[in-house]
């Protein structure tokens, strides 16, 4: 059912730059729009928070380091409400008002409604979403700045397999979002060896899962792979602290990696009971500098999936001013340039700039992973392993990375 919720509303944000500066090119000084597109209000707001709070990050840290040819960015929220009902006109609305280079969203939810409004007007999309049917993308406007499902479930299940476990359960939410993560994690972990007994579904946003936790336990799996929101997992976690003590660890997916997942189950819970597997930075040293970034924009530790929208926009800033234009036609052929080896690796917005203005080839290497896009569109890499550190502000460690050449062994296995 399409929601009847007003739908189009957009809010303009201007990050005002006050450090670093740039040199106006020419004498076009107006802000660059691009727009984050996702759900902000509604049942499905977790979802677009993330996408949200990078691009926010991105803002700050391309304005505060020269801007794109020297003008500032200005970005653009579109609520979408997680429906695709509002996600047509919202997005047509801005595209009137707004005239934005980029679009940085949506999820999964919404990428077949918007995919043609976007392919009509020519302006890339850096999409949010994991669904495997996009792994053979064809689309020139359409790139995805986070690893497929299909790569994702198989790090979960390695990973999984790596710990000895040969029984599992599913234990996720009943999400558009998840419905191509499960058939992936449970074929890479039959073809490990490993034995599903079962799924169960998850209703968002309850307040009692008593029920559906018993149900889990009663298979008497040895884990049990999830993907939950956040306050969803919260009443789950203690429901599961009633039942069984949380005896069962969970592998979750790189949502459950997020500040905002291990503050609501709780910090000590996370860490002895939970293990998240993300896209890895462990090999750019991107990690270095993410966490600290993120704090002074946002005043917290970053979301689970906000790396993803922060490498988006950085991409294409990177990508315009490699082309000295805004004009998507004509940067959109010049995002590998910056983005896949060979090049100078840079996990910076600063140094990447200079490199530019200096003539070097670049290699953008992301804070969610190397930036290195195939022929469809898509990014691949190796997977850290993290745990909750255990502190209130929900940091988390990377315990190890598992690296690409071994997610394809999997794959080989499954044929």
């Amino acid at each position: 059912m399409l929601r009847t919720a007003a739908a189009g509303s957009f809010i303009t944000l201007l990050i005002a730059a006050c450090g670093g500066g740039g040199t106006t090119t020419g004498t076009n000084t107006s802000p660059v729009v691009m727009a984050m597109v996702g759900p902000l209000t509604g049942g499905y707001a977790v979802d677009g928070a993330p996408i949200l709070e990078g691009s926010k990050v991105a803002t700050y840290e391309i304005n505060h380091n020269g801007g794109i040819m020297g003008r500032q960015v200005q970005l653009d929220q579109v609520d979408t409400l997680g429906d695709p009902g509002d996600a047509v006109p919202a997005l047509n609305k801005e595209l009137a008002t707004g005239n934005p280079v980029a679009l940085i969203g949506p999820v999964t939810l919404e990428i077949h409604a918007l995919q043609p409004i976007f392919d009509r007007a020519q302006i890339v999309d850096g999409w949010n979403g994991g669904a495997t049917s996009f792994d053979n993308n064809t689309d020139k406007w359409l790139w995805r700045c986070n690893a497929s499902d299909s790569e994702l479930g198989v790090a979960m299940a390695e990973y999984a397999h790596e710990k000895g476990y040969t029984s599992a359960i599913m234990f996720m939410s009943n999400s558009v979002t998840v419905q191509t993560l499960e058939p992936v994690i449970s074929a890479a972990f039959k073809a490990l060896g490993g034995n599903m007994l079962g799924t169960v579904g998850l209703t968002p946003l309850q307040t009692n899962y008593l029920t559906e936790v018993q149900k889990a336990v009663s298979y008497k799996p040895q884990v049990i792979f999830t993907q939950m929101e956040p306050a969803t997992a919260s009443v789950a976690f203690k429901d599961f602290q009633q039942i069984n003590n949380l005896a069962i660890p969970f592998i979750g997916t790189d949502l459950e990696s997020g500040a905002d997942f291990i503050k609501a189950v709780g910090a000590d819970v996370a860490k002895a009971h939970m293990t998240a597997i993300t896209g890895s930075n462990a090999l750019t040293g991107a990690a270095q500098f993410y966490p600290a970034l993120y704090q002074t924009v946002m005043g917290h530790e970053p979301l689970g999936g906000s790396g993803y929208a922060y490498d988006c926009e950085i991409v294409f800033a990177l990508a315009m001013q490699y082309a000295k234009s805004t004009d998507p036609k004509v940067w959109v052929n010049d995002i590998e340039k910056i983005s896949n080896p060979p090049g100078v690796a840079v996990t910076d917005y600063k140094t990447a700039l200079a490199d530019l203005k200096a003539g070097k080839k670049i290699n953008y290497e992301g804070v969610s992973g190397p930036m290195d896009f195939n022929q469809y569109h898509n990014v691949t890499g190796a997977w850290d392993v993290v745990v909750a550190s255990g502190t209130a502000d929900g940091a988390t460690t990377t315990t190890e990375t598992i690296p690409a050449a071994t997610i394809q062994k999997v794959v080989n296995l499954e044929g």
